[in-house]
């Protein structure tokens, strides 16, 4: 899906996730709402004020807001909790009880009510243990692969982009400086560092051994695979 607005041009991979930093993305942004697709944005720092009711309520309460009226509204609503794999049971809470990882999938759960063409997500992972980004990771990809839904993760983290996207967006000064593969980006190191962009651990750590100390490292998202690419050659 290509995007075009006066000199800015860039890319939205409908077939991967896809990873957006750098500075006043809120142009980036306003582009993507003009593209005439449904758009959900879902910011993951900007929780909704929850109150004393249960999470059925609440689902409730926000479908008739935004004038989301499905045939089988009860259906609905346990669907889109099992998409992002919340169980159903928890609608009878009180929604104040609900952990933090709970909330984070409650407010995509609440995205996908909308049933948007392009979901797009602050920060997602941020103050989520390991296990719980793993997760929430294994959602997105069951989000994207089943229901081709074209998926945007906006961070400021290069860990978590070259972890979880395969498309890569960097607008940093008016300009795209990145509408590439994420992998094919963050490897070329010395041109992260002219331009001043923040480099992913295991990209600098790979580089830095390959450059100091000879090795022939390729360059991985998992530490592990690197870990077996050492052995495979030792």
């Amino acid at each position: 899906m290509e995007l075009v607005d006066k000199n800015i041009k860039f890319t939205l991979d409908e077939k991967e996730i896809n990873g957006l930093t750098g500075t006043r993305l809120d142009k980036i942004i306003d582009i993507i709402a003009k593209s005439n697709k449904k758009i959900s944005y879902v910011d993951a720092n900007c929780h909704d004020k929850f109150y004393e009711e249960t999470l059925e309520e609440h689902l409730v309460e926000y479908m008739k807001v935004n004038e989301i009226y499905p045939k089988n509204l009860n259906k609905k609503i346990k669907d889109s909790l099992k998409i992002v794999a919340l169980d159903e049971e928890l609608l009878e809470r009180n929604i104040m009880t609900l952990s933090s990882s709970e909330k984070k999938k409650l407010l995509l759960a609440k995205a996908l009510l909308k049933n948007p063409d392009i979901l797009i997500l602050k920060e997602p992972f941020r103050k989520l243990d390991m296990r719980n980004q793993k997760k929430l990771s294994m959602v997105l990809k069951r989000i994207k692969e089943k229901y081709q839904k074209v998926i945007l993760i906006i961070s400021d983290n290069p860990n978590t982009l070259l972890k979880e996207t395969n498309h890569l967006i960097i607008f940093k000064n008016n300009k795209i400086l990145c509408n590439d593969n994420t992998m094919n980006f963050y490897k070329d190191v010395e041109s992260l560092k002219l331009h001043k962009i923040d480099i992913p651990d295991i990209i600098e750590i790979t580089y830095l051994a390959n450059k100091k100390k000879n090795a022939k490292i390729d360059y991985f998202k998992d530490i592990r695979d690197i870990i077996k690419d050492i052995y495979k050659h030792v």
